[in-house]
């Protein structure tokens, strides 16, 4: 059937943390045309062009496993990178961490595996039989057991297990480490926390069901989730959403049918509910503390997959049809066919969908929903897209001798590229000589492009920034972070996070490895404009330093 042409606008999601794929819904925006499969003109229009930030990267591995390949995208004739080592048949990817490059997926056979991106390892844990996985940086991956005993597989091992009191079905590893876990005892629907190592309930919270329990149980790996500081999960009819932060009731709304499928906005603010029979999608607001509205649908769907940068949804119904649903607008924006699968469809950097058509990869314009390219024979692999700045060529700074503070100045978009490529005194890293700005607001009245530390162990160093000339700084996407130490030491790195707040925002701090050491950044940012970055520093009233790019 047509469906009515409709125009998507761009819009801000409001984000919690600066992970490298939610530095970029801030700039999201998007626009959607319509057309259905029979009425697609034989052409597309001019290609949308790749949102700014890390760099665009599409990995693809034979869907019968195999070699792990690296493209950036849209470059899919020229592979980047490739694995040292096999992986096996994927059926879907559960985390990345940007911080370590750990890829962290599910095998076709239910194993929990992890990729390493930068070593280009792979690890499957296949010593005994999972339910369920879940991991929240790639690293660290947690599995449920056919026995129903918890446990954690690290890159150095397993090294915890914990055999709840509690039955359970799934699993939600958090950013501090700890795991929420769901399960149905008797008529009740159960949510606790757990904090590893220990091995007790942290928390927990329940629920009366009414219907069928085993089908809530059942159905709750598919029908849960979680984001940002919220974790959801239906029981039949009911939607429930609790916070993390307390494990208190959020949200519970009964829907009058049982659910089938829920979904997300990368922020969290809203989820979009798919019931089973209904030709509609509800939307639950956060701010609105209840339904905000409803998407009409040609048919009901399955399953529901959400666009990582939040400008689309696609929603699985009858046969080999996706519906392309726009969230600006909250409206079909199109029709398009592909079969589904766990990884495609797949919404891409810049928009477009890649969809499984038989043998090949068709990419669906951004606007039109028209057939804009082909690539032949590629649902012979599994495909997975993400934003990653860690397949850049290797600074050649690193590859030198240690220069001190009289030796020639270097380039520096080599320090962009990595912040520790500079001089390593007593455990401490100090900023290269061709830093792009370093400044001490610790003294006041202090030279530009000079900085004393102001604790033992936090870095130290002079530069002088390039000439700016007459251009502005906030050239489109550029961006600047302010970084106060490169540490060695973990706990210093730590106690200097403890001591800087700014505009209510602690540092962060980013890891990295440097000949077998790890490196431990304190950095907030990236900021738009150097000027933005430079009043961050001085309010932090410790030295600093301004470097182009993202961390």
């Amino acid at each position: 059937m047509p469906v009515p042409r409709t125009l998507a606008y761009g819009y801000f999601t409001p984000v919690r943390t600066l992970s490298a794929t939610a530095l970029l819904l801030l700039a999201c925006g998007f626009a959607g045309g319509c057309a259905d499969s029979s009425s697609r003109p034989s052409g597309a229009g001019a290609p949308p062009s790749v949102l700014g930030g890390p760099d665009p990267v599409v990995l693809r591995v034979a869907r019968s496993g195999g070699t792990v390949s690296a493209y950036a995208y849209p470059a899919l004739d020229s592979v980047l990178w490739k694995s040292s080592s096999r992986a096996p048949a994927l059926d879907r990817v559960i985390a990345f961490g940007p911080d370590d490059g750990y890829l962290a997926a599910i095998d076709t056979g239910g194993a929990p595996v992890r990729l390493d991106l930068r070593l280009g390892g792979v690890a499957a844990e296949r010593k005994i039989a999972v339910a369920a996985v879940s991991s929240a940086d790639g690293g660290a991956l947690y599995a449920l057991t056919s026995t129903g005993e918890l446990t954690r597989f690290t890159p150095s091992g397993g090294d915890w297990s914990f055999q709840p009191p509690l039955p359970a079905s799934a699993l939600f590893a958090q950013g501090d480490g700890s795991l929420i876990v769901a399960g149905v005892r008797g008529d009740r629907l159960l949510v606790w926390r757990v904090r590893p190592p220990g091995q007790s309930v942290a928390d927990s919270i329940s629920y009366p069901l009414h219907g069928d329990a085993a089908a809530v149980a059942t159905a709750l790996p598919a029908t849960a989730g979680t984001v940002g500081d919220r974790v959801f999960f239906s029981a039949n009819e009911t939607v429930v959403v609790v916070r993390k932060s307390d494990m208190k009731t959020a949200q519970e709304i009964d829907l009058g049918d049982p659910v089938t499928a829920i979904v997300a906005t990368p922020s969290g603010d809203r989820l979009f509910v798919a019931l089973a029979g209904d030709r509609s999608l509800r939307i639950l607001d956060r701010f609105e503390n209840g339904l905000s509205g409803k998407i009409r649908l040609p048919s009901p769907v399955s399953e529901l997959r959400m666009d990582p940068l939040g400008r689309v949804l696609l929603a699985r119904a009858a046969a080999d049809t996706v519906y392309v649903v726009s969230l600006a607008s909250d409206a079909v924006q199109g029709v398009v066919r592909s079969a589904w699968r766990g990884d495609l469809p797949l919404v891409l950097p810049d928009g477009a969908i890649a969809l499984a058509r038989d043998a090949d990869v068709v990419f669906a314009d951004a606007t039109t929903l028209a057939d804009a390219r082909t690539i032949t024979g590629g649902t012979k692999d599994f495909w997975h897209v993400l934003r990653w700045n860690g397949f850049r060529p290797r600074s050649a700074g690193l590859d030198e001798p240690v220069r001190f503070r009289n030796s020639a100045p270097r380039d520096p978009v080599g320090y962009a590229d990595s912040m520790a490529s500079g001089d390593s005194i007593s455990g401490v890293i100090t900023p290269p000589t061709g830093a792009d700005t370093l400044r001490s607001s610790a003294a006041a009245g202090a030279v530009r492009g000079t900085a004393t530390g102001t604790a033992t162990g936090i870095a130290t160093g002079t530069a002088t920034p390039p000439p700016r000339g007459s251009r502005s700084d906030s050239a489109a996407g550029m961006q600047f972070t302010v970084s106060f130490a490169a540490l060695l030491d973990e706990k210093a790195a730590r106690a200097l996070v403890a001591t800087i707040r700014v505009d209510g925002q602690a540092p962060r701090i980013t890891t990295s490895d440097r000949s077998g050491r790890t490196l431990y950044r304190v950095v907030l940012g990236p900021y738009g404009t150097r000027e933005e970055a430079d009043r961050v520093g001085r309010a932090s009233a410790h030295s600093y330093w301004v470097f182009r790019g993202a961390p």
